[in-house]
Order: C-alpha cells, then structure tokens, then sequence
C-alpha cells in the first residue's frame, strides 16, 4: 500500500505540476497546485489498489474452491467406479 501512495503522490505531482505550467501558472502556484494533486492522486491510487487486490483475492480463492471441487468430483468418481469393478461378477 505505501508503493501504491508513493506512485500516485510522485505521478499526481508530476502531472499536476506540468499542467499547471502548461496553464500559465507561476512556478510556485504550480507547486502548491502539485502538492495538493500528489495527495490526491496518492489517496486514488490507494483506493485503486486496495480494491485490485481485494479482487485478485477473491479470484484466487474461487480458482482454489473450483479446484477443490474438481478434485473431490474426481475422488468420488473413482470410489464409484471401483465399487461398479468390485460389484461385477467375473
């Protein structure tokens, strides 16, 4: 989570602090412009991230439950079938 703010702090600023001299602004606007967009951005990005991994979590624990259902699906198919091999007369 502190990579993800200081990304969005360092990318907020640096946009923020070229549009703003692209605007017009003076240097020392444009900073106290970017100071606040670094801040900002830096809280975006945490909650982009936050909700990312809350996702990549949830699909890694459906690929997990698939899998074990895969698993005990095939186990009951072998206990059925060497019960339908043991039932068989020779």
């Amino acid at each position: 989570m502190k990579f993800a703010i200081a990304l969005g702090g360092l990318v907020g600023f640096g946009v923020v602090y070229v549009m703003a001299l692209l605007a017009g602004k003076t240097p020392a606007e444009s900073l106290a412009q970017a100071s606040i967009g670094s801040i900002v951005v830096g809280i975006l990005f945490r909650w982009v991230t936050s909700i990312w991994i809350r996702n990549v979590k949830q699909m890694l624990m459906e690929k997990h439950r698939t899998a074990v259902a895969a698993m005990v699906e095939a186990e009951e198919r072998k206990r059925q079938e060497a019960k339908e091999q043991s039932a068989k007369p020779v």
